[in-house]
């Protein structure tokens, strides 16, 4: 019984799955058949459990087909053999499975017991003569891929062999995806290079079937790896430019390895994004995502139907610079991008149906953003158009002076809490300073600060009658840091103080 091959049946048709348990002498001819799967899911979790050595498997199935099956066998389990069951007219699905390793195929029409059990023997001649061959390392890299994939593994033997001596150590996981790369075999000769440059380590590589890879490390306590790993991936990076990996927290105990792979894969999510000009970055230097700010899409959407698109245009640019800075998911930015660009530029194309430059900056935004690699180039990008969408506005639609006035005195409104200055007011609507000084006196029959002062004022008296904020809190809510400043010039324009003045108009 020992020296039986077993084998496992994968189909979702149950008489195909009972025909081939009948159809030969399992054990009489040196097999023995562990059992059968209706779909893929279901055969993973037995070849996890049962581990045979043979898997005959039908390529279309619900859930996951033979293909995925296949892929997945060959990346976890290359120890288990395969052959597939097909049709007349499978060829393309069988093409694919032979270039995922199966080792033959069977056309289901045609199965006799003789070819099954034909083709069962020159596979068992493979196992046989291949059984002994596979070293300890690729049995341990095996048995790591499964474990991280989320399979229960022993990591007794994996410890074992990165730490023969039981010294106290260092393990760390060095992580990728290999979307990052053009080809894998280059990702694992640099592994292999930077393993052989540090004879104090010993590492194991791995790769799962959701694209990870990378190294788990083991060393001395405290030894420094960074310089020499960031050498041998500065190499790779000639032939592999997008190549980007994270080196995790030290942890002292192999059972530490799945809750700190889990850890660093979650942090590393879309960090290369960050990191146009560095291949290697460290678990700390990772950037914690924040919450995106909420887009003010009712004042936005206010100026496009105004058609006060170059108010709309400020407003982008003061949303995504808080934005690009504030540490936001890419997906989540680029989707905001989208989303606004979008919007503005749907509005443009309605209001200007002649021109179509807009149309054009439009798809031409949707296709770059959706693909940009890094915030600097999406920053650009952003830059870039906004530039092309003013250059054809301009011409267009010229914004009076009422308008001006306007869309300025909103600004004001909406952002008097703030340290607002006229050099900042003159960089928004993109004028100089000393225009829009003399602009807003002659508009306004008062200076800009002194409008400023009196919209802030205003406000500091309907706190002080309908809010039970504090003084110094009122003061901060207008814009005032310094309560005392913000006393003296409300005394000064209503000859009393805000408490007084709260005292006289409260109920």
């Amino acid at each position: 019984m020992a020296n039986l091959h077993t084998v496992l049946i994968v189909d979702d048709e149950a008489t195909i799955r009972d025909g081939l348990k009948h159809m030969i002498r399992w054990e009489q001819e040196g097999f023995r058949l562990l059992g059968d799967a209706a779909n893929g899911e279901e055969a993973l979790h037995q070849i996890q459990t049962l581990q045979p050595d043979i898997v005959i498997t039908d390529l279309k199935m619900p859930q996951m087909d033979g293909i995925q099956l296949t892929t997945v066998i060959q990346q976890q389990y290359p120890e288990v053999h395969f052959l597939v069951l097909s049709s007349y007219d499978d060829f393309q699905y069988v093409s694919q499975a032979f270039k995922n390793g199966a080792l033959d195929y069977l056309l289901k029409p045609t199965l006799t017991p003789a070819s099954l059990l034909q083709t069962l023997g020159k596979i068992a001649k493979k196992i046989s003569h291949s059984q002994g061959s596979i070293s300890e390392e690729t049995q341990l890299q095996e048995a790591l891929n499964r474990y991280l994939a989320g399979y229960e593994e022993s990591l007794q033997p994996i410890d074992a062999y990165l730490n023969p001596t039981l010294t106290p150590a260092d393990y760390q996981l060095l992580y990728t995806n290999l979307r990052h790369f053009q080809s894998n075999q280059q990702l694992f000769h640099a592994l292999n290079e930077f393993a052989q440059s540090e004879p104090k380590l010993r590492t194991l590589p791995f790769r799962t079937s959701n694209n990870d890879a990378g190294l788990l490390i083991c060393g001395p306590q405290h030894l420094d790896i960074g310089t020499s790993l960031k050498q041998c991936l500065l190499q790779l990076t000639y032939t592999e430019p997008d190549a980007f990996f994270t080196l995790g927290n030290a942890f002292h105990k192999i059972d530490q390895l799945r809750t700190s792979y889990l850890q660093l894969k979650e942090k590393s999510r879309g960090q290369y994004f960050f990191y146009k000009r560095q291949r290697l970055v460290f678990e700390h230097e990772l950037f914690p995502y924040l919450t995106s700010e909420r887009f003010d899409t009712k004042k936005f959407l206010r100026a496009l139907l105004d058609n006060n698109f170059l108010l709309g245009i400020a407003r982008i640019e003061e949303f995504f610079n808080e934005m690009i800075i504030s540490n936001v998911e890419p997906g989540v930015l680029k989707q905001q991008a989208g989303s606004i660009f979008y919007t503005l530029l749907s509005r443009l194309e309605e209001e200007f149906p002649n021109e179509a430059a807009f149309s054009q900056i439009k798809h031409q935004f949707l296709r770059e953003v959706a693909t940009v690699r890094y915030l600097e180039d999406f920053s650009d990008l952003l830059l870039k158009t906004i530039e092309a969408i003013r250059e054809q506005l301009t011409p267009l639609s010229p914004l009076d002076e009422d308008d001006l006035l306007v869309s300025i005195q909103r600004f004001i409104h909406d952002n008097y809490m703030k340290s607002l200055s006229l050099s900042e007011l003159a960089d928004t609507f993109h004028f100089s300073y000393t225009y829009l000084s003399a602009f807003l006196s002659s508009k306004l029959t008062m200076s800009f600060s002194d409008y400023l002062k009196n919209i802030r004022l205003e406000k500091a008296k309907e706190l002080l009658v309908k809010s039970d904020l504090n003084l110094s809190e009122i003061s901060q809510a207008i814009g005032y840091s310094d309560i005392s400043y913000f006393s003296r010039i409300f005394k000064k324009e209503f000859q009393m103080t805000p408490s007084k003045y709260r005292r006289m108009n409260q109920l």
